[in-house]
This record gives C-alpha cells, structure tokens and sequence, in this order.
C-alpha cells in the first residue's frame, strides 16, 4: 500500500520484516525506514540493524512502550530516534524530519532532573550484553571489537552511571529503566 503523507513524502507499508526486506530488494525508493519494535515475523530493533548494515539508511523504530530500554535498545541497533504511538501527528512528523536532516529523535519523555546518561549506540550494545551476563571476551566476540575497548567502554558506563563495579552497573541501570 501506498501512502502520500505531506507533499514530498510517500508511505509505504509492509506488514512484516520480510515485506520490508521484499520491498527494498525490489528496488523501491527509500530516504527512511520506519520500524514498529514488534513485528509479527521478527524483533523491529533486529530489523533495523539488518537494514542499516545492508543499506545504511536511516531507521527510526516506533513503539506502544515508552520506557528508557526501548530508547536504549533502538539506540543500540543503530535507529535515528524512538518514536512513541502516543506521540501527535505533528510530533511525529517533527521527529521524522529531524532525522532526515541528519539529527536524532531519541526525546526523553520524563524531566530533565530525572535526565538518563546519554549513551552511544556501542556502550548500549556493551550494557545490554553486560547485563545478560557476558564477560569481557564474549562482549569482545560478539562486537567484534577489541577486549581494551571493552573495557574502555565499561569505564566510560561506570562513569556515566556513578557506580565503581559491573554488578553496580547493572543495577543501576535496572533502577534507571535503561535495560529490563
């Protein structure tokens, strides 16, 4: 289905990850990609690292869930921004351009004396596999980056979150709604 949502902009909809990966495939003209996080074939944020490893464009994910792992997973997996379904048309679209225009749609919805550490996509990816329970080494595998950058990230998290130990980390981070 084909979709005009202002002048300028066409929609198109696909109903699952492989309707989307058909349709790139296809050839169709893409600036943006907008994933929902739950798909009914795939995870939307598995979705979007697929699509930005194959073709390095702009993905935002839009979700029912407004908690911080969302925002920290969609930034892990390389997304330009986070949008809530909650979110007004105008908002919407405001967030989208932003992202077009080389920016990021990652609002925090909560005040800014509650404000989280900004993570970088790569220290979400390294929390997120630190808090499953991944050594430095797995991390370093699973990566594919080197063991003293792990490590460097690790300082930098425990730095960003206030703590001095990987069990801090996690906890705190849990406590922040940065990870489930």
């Amino acid at each position: 289905m084909t979709r005009v949502l202002r002048p300028g902009w066409t929609l198109r909809l696909a109903s699952s990850a492989d309707d989307a990966h058909s349709m790139l495939a296809g050839g169709a003209a893409v600036d943006l990609i907008v994933i929902d996080i739950n798909l009914p074939d795939r995870d939307g944020f598995r979705l979007c690292e697929e699509v930005r490893a194959a073709r390095h464009m702009p993905c935002v994910l839009i979700s029912g869930r407004e908690d911080e792992s969302a925002r920290v997973r969609a930034r892990a997996s390389g997304a330009g921004g986070l949008i809530a379904k909650s979110a007004s048309p105008e908002d919407i679209v405001g967030l989208i351009d932003r992202v077009l225009g080389g920016g990021s749609a990652f609002d925090a919805p909560h005040a800014a004396d509650n404000a989280l550490p900004d993570l970088t996509p790569r220290q979400a990816q390294v929390l997120e596999l630190l808090a499953a329970g991944h050594g430095n080494k797995e991390i370093r595998h699973r990566l594919g980056i080197a063991e003293r950058t792990v490590r460097a990230h690790l300082t930098e998290l425990f730095q960003l979150l206030g703590v001095h130990s990987r069990t801090q980390a996690i906890i705190r981070a849990r406590e922040m709604g940065m990870i489930a």
